[in-house]
């Protein structure tokens, strides 16, 4: 379970670990590991991470800690790029852990925050429908995302705490209201005081969102069944055909567009956002935008809309080496590795993989012959042809022996290479993605 160290997620610990030591609401054979994100944004933070040591000490529970840096991508505010370096670090800690629940301590108060943020950022039907008690945690599907206290209210957690003599750390943070969630929250006694029915009817909306969600979800997963296909590449997860979204009316082009984003495990889109989303991907021809949102960005690349990985801007520095005989060699800044096999055929001359090797980003310019017998080509061209967007070319190195291309990767190797002595031993080079 997710462990802040704030009183929410103190008393979820708490609770949850008399749960299964009681054999009731859980499984005997439940194992409770405490997951704990160091975001570094605060001068406590150390403390915090030292508190929540102690206090799993103190319960006998394993705590996992992860420091991240959070860094906020284009158009994307503080705390939403520490939301995203936090649900990546759990998902990286649950599955080295074999969890596949992850349990987060929000409540009904949360809930009611949650869905007034949504109504005043002008979400759609299915964010105005809150927190769901479940879900995926991220694309990848095979972590569960529980909230078993969305029904149970702040004041109920207060009394929890006090009648088990429970302490907690404060964030500071909570009461800045710079912060729109503060910002909200200071305002909420004075509405409660005019609406003293506010919380009960603010979840009652939601629900009644949520069965519009589900409906409208039912439809749009029909369409979106049609549309979508796997990416082609390792930092496309996922691609939509633009020509059948555009054939549909536009309230059910944005249901498929929003499905696909939740599907995704991306944060619903307010209305605006989405408006944007659609001028960009498919009203509007030409170019290729780049639309930034929750640790996701969206391409349009040939009547396709493609959801890729934030990846940085620039590429890493050039990898220098010497190949001795190795069948692969791991480049983790380039996120691949090169990978080599014996090919007397048609392979590069051992005599040129014995020189000085460099593994680049392309400096431009650059030919390639990539059939034996065929003619030097611009690699551009090659890339063009090849349906490789230019987004993706800054990721995908050469790899040169001294100022000749030996490798291009996401198209082959360079194909011409002079006659060798009889038997002279060749090599295939490949170059493969890592996940």
């Amino acid at each position: 379970m997710a462990l802040s160290g704030g009183r929410d997620s103190v008393a979820l610990l708490h609770a949850t670990c008399a749960a299964v030591a009681q054999g009731t609401a859980l499984a005997p054979a439940v194992r409770v590991v405490a997951l704990h994100v160091h975001h570094g944004l605060q001068a406590p933070a150390d403390e915090w991470e030292r508190f929540c040591a102690a206090l799993c000490g103190e319960a006998q529970v394993p705590l996992a800690t992860e420091r991240v840096t959070v860094q906020a991508l284009a158009g994307e505010g503080i705390e939403a790029a520490a939301r995203r370096a936090r649900y990546a670090a759990l998902g990286r800690m649950c599955r080295a852990q074999g969890a596949a629940l992850l349990l987060f301590a929000h409540h009904r108060d949360d809930q009611v925050e949650t869905v007034l943020m949504r109504l005043f950022r002008g979400a759609g039907v299915a964010g105005m429908a809150g927190m769901p008690a479940r879900r995926p945690l991220d694309a990848q599907g095979d972590v569960q995302l529980l909230r078993p206290w969305l029904e149970v209210s702040r004041d109920e957690i207060d009394a929890y705490c006090a009648a088990h003599g429970l302490s907690w750390i404060e964030d500071p943070s909570n009461a800045d209201t710079r912060f729109a969630r503060n910002a909200l929250r200071a305002q909420l006694p004075a509405l409660r005081e005019a609406f003293p029915a506010l919380y009960e009817n603010v979840i009652q909306a939601a629900s009644h969102f949520g069965q519009a969600a589900a409906m409208l979800d039912g439809l749009a997963a029909g369409e979106l069944a049609r549309l979508v296909s796997p990416g082609r590449d390792a930092d496309t997860l996922a691609e939509l055909d633009l020509a059948g979204l555009r054939a549909l009316p536009s309230g059910h082009a944005d249901a498929v567009l929003r499905h696909w984003l939740r599907d995704l495990g991306a944060q619903p889109p307010s209305t605006a956002r989405l408006a944007a989303m659609r001028a960009q991907l498919i009203e509007r021809d030409g170019g290729e935008p780049a639309i930034a949102h929750d640790g996701l960005v969206l391409r349009r690349f040939r009547d396709k809309a493609l959801a890729c990985r934030a990846v940085p801007d620039t590429a890493p520095a050039a990898f220098d080496f010497v190949w001795r005989g190795e069948d692969r060699i791991v480049v983790p800044a380039w996120r691949g590795a090169l990978r080599f096999t014996r090919d007397d055929t048609f392979g590069v001359p051992e005599a040129v993989l014995q020189g000085p090797l460099r593994l680049a980003a392309r400096p431009g310019g650059e030919r390639i012959v990539l059939r034996p017998g065929g003619p030097a080509r611009a690699l551009k061209q090659a890339y063009q042809e090849a349906a490789v967007p230019a987004w993706r070319r800054a990721w995908l190195p050469l790899l040169w022996s001294g100022a000749q291309v030996v490798l291009a990767a996401g198209l082959g190797m360079h194909r011409r290479w002079p006659a060798d002595a009889p038997h002279a031993p060749r090599w295939r080079v490949e170059w493969v993605e890592l996940d």
